[in-house]
């Protein structure tokens, strides 16, 4: 774990769903003193009931005290770029389904008159770049590939906190924490690319850095399209990666 995510005392955390993981997340960022909103279009989601604010609007953010919670009613995607607006958090959990980062990539350039769209024809290159045993799923027609250290008729223990250099269930080596393997996938693969490391909170549950999202939605507003992009997010384990082209719209 990073310096950083040890110091969670006042930090602003926004929780991508309000699910079993997002529950999760809520109860261990609220009990380290975080201020904590949490988002989800469900409104009998789990994590309405254990929050200690239901919040009106983003403003709420200001109001929080350490260790307090606010839920907010809406879509996820939507409330953080909201947010990304006036209010940079400090860390963000994903736990909708997907790629939760590439969603607010495509959002926020749409706002900015660009269209994202899948880039097919570079798959089977960055496939080659990716042991076969690792590649989980690919879905050639969104461009998405999903890889992981464990084999797909397993599962993960509850709560796990992965050793380093293999894999707690079963005793497989680890190359590398798949981050890096998916950088060296797409190295020069792209005309930008960036994978967020989901850094570990505690067993089962990881965050991303919110200013590291926020510096990469201003870089894309200044690169002149079109252009090819690749957006990923990976713990030591587990990671998505969308492959996309960026063109302007039509005026």
């Amino acid at each position: 774990m990073s310096r950083d995510l040890m110091m969670l005392k006042g930090k602003l955390a926004f929780v991508m769903g309000g699910g079993k993981f997002g529950t999760n997340a809520l109860r261990y960022l609220t009990a380290k003193g975080s201020k904590v909103l949490v988002a989800d279009v469900n409104p009998d989601c789990t994590a309405k009931s254990e929050v200690t604010v239901q919040a009106a609007g983003l403003d709420t953010a200001d109001s929080l005290a350490d260790g307090q919670a606010a839920f907010l009613l809406g879509d996820a995607v939507t409330l953080m770029l909201n947010l990304l607006e006036t209010k940079v958090p400090d860390l963000v959990v994903t736990a909708i389904p997907g790629n939760a980062v590439a969603k607010v990539v495509e959002s926020w350039l749409s706002k900015r008159g660009c269209k994202l769209e899948p880039y097919r024809k570079v798959i089977p290159r960055v496939l080659e770049n990716i042991p076969k045993s690792l590649v989980s799923f690919v879905d050639e027609d969104s461009a998405v590939i999903v890889v992981s250290y464990m084999p797909s008729n397993m599962r993960c223990r509850e709560n796990c906190v992965p050793p380093k250099d293999f894999c707690a269930v079963t005793g497989r080596p680890k190359l590398a924490p798949m981050d890096k393997l998916l950088r060296f996938s797409v190295h020069n693969q792209t005309d930008a690319s960036t994978i967020f490391r989901s850094r570990q909170l505690t067993g089962g549950l990881g965050a991303i850095d919110g200013k590291e999202l926020h510096s990469l939605l201003k870089r894309l507003e200044n690169l002149h399209k079109p252009y090819t992009l690749a957006i990923g997010t990976a713990c030591d384990c587990h990671g998505i990666l969308n492959l996309t082209k960026a063109k302007a719209t039509a005026p």
